[in-house]
This record gives structure tokens, C-alpha cells and sequence, in this order.
């Protein structure tokens, strides 16, 4: 008897390995599958005109705020009283056979040759272009970006691609870069972590952006847009391939999306000035052989 309970408990313990051996070769291969399968994303930013006239409307003979040292606080004119100004956006295909993506030629548009609901239809027929397992992919797009494509939908009665419908800052369709880089971290702006990693960022400060709008300096908001498009497709790709989704190339990969987008927009002055000089050095470093130091990195 005590024989045959030990030969029980020795099959059942060859058998619990061999279990465990084929789960291990199950997952590993779904891993493998995971970085090298087909994977599509589209990379995109945007920029707002504010509606102050309507904003003024609403805000009228509300009570006025103060600060601390009593002085009036202008009224923060908020999401539901801006227009989108700009857009811009990249889609990126990694076919699961190369290390380089195919990087389709950046589209950019503005108020200075469309009409809003001519943007938000570009955008979203180019969403509904890639398919609903392709990822949308955006730096802070959740807090501001997101919300105000689904307003103004509503506004222009506009079908919604299926990437923004479901509500969920972590649905499956998206990616939102700064949430998922900070995770439980101070989240940062896209031209902060940029400069932190070496990356090119932002022709011009972030806060000048809403009076270049004003101003109707449109090729400075156009390169504005297509920069941010630019530096969070080359976070993207860093991103994504330290987490496994994707098997990449860092610096071949940074000269597709240069050559793209200069393809696209020759006469960007960030492109020409910034974006390739920074992309070609890094490929040219990397067949270098040795320490290869750069100023906006510690040695």
C-alpha cells in the first residue's frame, strides 16, 4: 500500500513538471509571437483655437474669483470652448518580419486650409483606415485631447471611430504615452521627457503655441503639431520595444520616420534643423565602435 502511494505521488509530481514545462514553452512562444506579429499604430497630436466670444457668453455675470492676494482670477476657458486648430498624424506598421517600420507619410492639417469638420473627418476616416487592432497612440490625449474629438463629434454629428468610443483611459485601442511612462509618477510634458532622454522636441515653448495660433502664424503651428507627432513616435518606439510589443531598431527606425516625414514636409524648418540632423548622427554613431559621447546625455 505505502508503495503504491508513493508511486502515486511521484507520477503525480512527474506530471505537475511536465505541466509546468509545457505552460513555460506556451507562454514563451506567445511571447515570441507577441514582438514578432504584425503591429499597426497611429501616432497623433493636436493643437486648439479658444472660443473666447462663446466662453465670454457663458462666463457673464458669474460670480468673479480671487486669489489669495485678492486680485481677480480670469475664468480658464476649458475643453467644451476650443476648436481644433491642427492635427497631425502617423501611421506605423511593423510587418513582424523587420526590425524597421514602414512609416506612412505624415499627414498635417490646420484651420489655415480646412475647415474643423474637415480635420475631424481626415482624422477619423484615418483611424478607421487602420483597423480596430491597431493602436492610437497619443502623449496626454486622455486628459484633453480625446475628450475634445468626442465633443466635437457630438457638436458636428460625427460618427466616432471605434478607437474613441470606448471611454476608458485604459481601453485596448489606445495608448496613452504619458500615463503609461509615469504610471504612478508625477506625469511630465512631452518636451520634458524628451529633453531627458536626448530626443528633439517643440520648434517653440509649449505656452507660445495658443498665441501663434491666434496670431494665424500657420507654418509655425503646422511644424508645432508635426514636431510633437515626430518626438512621440520616436517615444513610441523606444516605449514598445523595452515592454516587448515590438522588435525594433532604435536608430534605422529614427531615420524612417525622418526620411517620411521629410518626404512629406520638405520645408520644416524642426525637420531640417532639429529632427534629421539628430536622426542621422544617431545612425552614424551606432557603427561606431567605442564610447560615443553626446552633450544631451551623461557620460
Amino acid at each position: 500500500m505505502t508503495d503504491n502511494i508513493h508511486t502515486i505521488a511521484t507520477d503525480l509530481a512527474v506530471w505537475e513538471r511536465s505541466l509546468e514545462r509545457q505552460a513555460n514553452a506556451w507562454l514563451a512562444a506567445r511571447a515570441r509571437d507577441g514582438a514578432t506579429c504584425p503591429r499597426v499604430y497611429l501616432v497623433c497630436d493636436f493643437e486648439y483655437r479658444f472660443r473666447c466670444e462663446t466662453h465670454g457668453a457663458w462666463a457673464y455675470g458669474r460670480e468673479p474669483k480671487y486669489d489669495h492676494l485678492g486680485r481677480r482670477k480670469k475664468e480658464k476657458v476649458r475643453w467644451p470652448f476650443q476648436t481644433i486648430a491642427a492635427a497631425a498624424w502617423m501611421v506605423v506598421r511593423f510587418d513582424g518580419n523587420s526590425d524597421v517600420p514602414e512609416i506612412a507619410d505624415p499627414v498635417v492639417m490646420t484651420l489655415a486650409d480646412h475647415a474643423e469638420i474637415d480635420i475631424l473627418r481626415g482624422f477619423f476616416d484615418a483611424l478607421d483606415g487602420i483597423g480596430r487592432e491597431a493602436k492610437m497612440l497619443t502623449w496626454g490625449g486622455e486628459a484633453r485631447d480625446l475628450a475634445v474629438l468626442r465633443y466635437q463629434a457630438c457638436r458636428h454629428g460625427l460618427d466616432l471611430p471605434v478607437h474613441l468610443r470606448d471611454t476608458s483611459p485604459h481601453a485596448r485601442e489606445r495608448i496613452d504615452l504619458c500615463r503609461s511612462t509615469a504610471v504612478q509618477a508625477d506625469p511630465v510634458h512631452l518636451d520634458e521627457y524628451a529633453a531627458g532622454a536626448g530626443i528633439p522636441a517643440k520648434p517653440s515653448p509649449p505656452e507660445a503655441i495658443g498665441k501663434l495660433v491666434e496670431a494665424s502664424e500657420w507654418d509655425a503651428v503646422k511644424d508645432h503639431v508635426l514636431a510633437d507627432v515626430l518626438t512621440t513616435t520616436i517615444v513610441a518606439l523606444r516605449w514598445l520595444s523595452a515592454t516587448g510589443k515590438i522588435g525594433c531598431d532604435r536608430e534605422r527606425s529614427a531615420m524612417a520616420v525622418a526620411d517620411a516625414a521629410l518626404a512629406a514636409c520638405p520645408d520644416s524648418a524642426f525637420l531640417i534643423r532639429d529632427f534629421k540632423p539628430w536622426a542621422r548622427d544617431r545612425l552614424r554613431s551606432a557603427a561606431l565602435r567605442g564610447n560615443v559621447y553626446r552633450m544631451e546625455e551623461p557620460a
